[in-house]
């Protein structure tokens, strides 16, 4: 039996009636352990602090700057290893493996219900050793490439980052998360595992493990099979750079024509002085009830302009805060993209006037929190839910109480805050010509 002096602090909520445990393993990653009793399916993640933002920095006081799409390139990296592709390992023993990469984290993860050890030492020696060689990096960089022209074959992905880049000046967010075929070209094997080292250190890595452990037993397999793979190194001393992001947009309007056989359209809104931590997810909270309400399939706004045919099934309004930036989205496919943004300005004016009626902000809120509660009945959601709680640096179990105090002052207050006339910016996709 492995043993372990590593202790674990508890974290409970009463009101949620659930508890988490936390700990530090000896390489200096953090654990994050979730329980979820009588769940057969295990769930297993490692959670690098690094996105695709984060293309310039300094460590030891000398300044780096790395390709665009150099996070996304590692992610697809790091399951090549001498032996072979762990990938292979995974599904050999019956379990699902996947990853992804967002503008600020690099997430590995699989399920399983069986042989959980063996595939927790998998993808903990896929995060931690390195294995970078100039043949399998010509080889990925063709594949990524490939992805790349699909995504940029994608209506609603290229609609979504011509968005971005009307509202944003000199945030990275305007750089497609994967890059370009040139940037990419310029990836590697040196630079892929400079990153990794920066990166990849475990003091920049959260193991995030949700499932039916004996808790204890758990943080003794961790530590020992982390130790295994990253010994105990020190920190790198890193410091991110980000460039200060003016209030305005960057552009008001761009359309670009593509294959499609309806135009669409996203309306998006900026947020300019995002706050921190806890502040982050609160004005998260009032932006998705007061979207909600405004925008779901339940509105009488969605009712009027489905019933008109200006919009389809796809439409929807989403809010995305994370680390130091936040933007709604509200679109989809239409008919008449001139006449759905109309439409959408005018609704969103009569809004700010005369705020949400307070029976909808009711409705919404009790249908956030149940939304959220639901989230702890699955190991995957669970584990999902403190990842989002992660990347805005904030506790995932204050927002249950930020829910239930959501106030109509509050909800309406918001809308005139961020759903502005001079902060928005519009992205259409348009049939092409022949």
């Amino acid at each position: 039996m492995v043993t372990t002096k590593q202790k674990y602090e508890t974290i409970r909520s009463k009101p949620l009636q659930e508890v988490r445990y936390e700990a530090v393993l000896d390489c200096g990653m953090k654990l994050l352990f979730a329980p979820r009793p009588g769940y057969s399916k295990k769930i297993a993640f490692v959670v690098a602090d690094y996105g695709s933002i984060d293309n310039a920095w300094r460590r030891d006081d000398r300044r780096v700057t790395t390709p665009d799409g150099i996070a996304h390139f590692l992610e697809h990296m790091v399951f090549k290893k001498s032996h072979g592709d762990l990938t292979d390992v995974f599904a050999a023993r019956g379990a699902y493996v996947n990853a992804h990469t967002s503008h600020t984290q690099t997430a590995y993860y699989f399920e399983c219900t069986e042989r959980f050890d063996d595939n927790l030492d998998t993808l903990l020696e896929l995060a931690l050793t390195p294995y970078f060689t100039k043949k399998l990096v010509d080889i990925e960089r063709d594949i990524i490439v490939q992805e790349i022209r699909q995504y940029n074959d994608n209506a609603s992905w290229s609609g979504f980052q011509q968005m971005m880049e009307c509202l944003y000046v000199k945030h990275a967010l305007r750089i497609d998360i994967a890059g370009t075929a040139e940037t990419v070209a310029r990836i590697t094997p040196d630079l892929l595992n400079m990153c990794h080292g920066t990166f990849y250190h475990p003091s920049n890595l959260t193991l995030v493990v949700s499932g039916d452990f004996p808790r204890e037993g758990l943080l003794a397999l961790a530590n020992s099979l982390a130790g295994k793979w990253a010994p105990k190194t020190p920190r790198p001393r890193v410091t991110r750079e980000r460039p200060v992001e003016p209030a305005r947009i960057q552009q008001h309007k761009r359309v670009k024509h593509m294959y499609v056989t309806r135009p669409r359209l996203m309306l998006g809104f900026k947020d300019a002085r995002q706050p921190k931590g806890g502040k982050m997810t609160h004005r998260d909270v009032l932006t998705s009830i007061a979207l909600d309400a405004m925008f779901s399939k339940e509105s009488e706004a969605y009712e009027d302009l489905y019933g008109r045919r200006l919009i389809g099934g796809d439409f929807g309004a989403t809010y995305d805060a994370e680390d130091d930036f936040g933007y709604a989205v509200i679109g989809g496919e239409t008919p008449d993209a001139a006449a759905l943004e109309a439409e959408l300005l005018r609704i969103i004016e009569r809004a700010r006037k005369n705020g949400i009626d307070p029976k909808d902000i009711e409705r919404k809120r009790r249908k956030q929190l149940g939304a959220f509660l639901r989230a702890f009945n699955d190991p995957e959601e669970t584990a999902y839910a403190y990842m989002t709680a992660m990347s805005q640096r904030s506790e995932l179990f204050d927002i249950p109480g930020m829910i239930e105090n959501a106030g109509v002052s509050q909800v309406n207050r918001r809308i005139r805050e961020l759903l502005t006339p001079d902060n928005y910016a519009v992205s259409i996709i348009a049939p092409a010509t022949k």
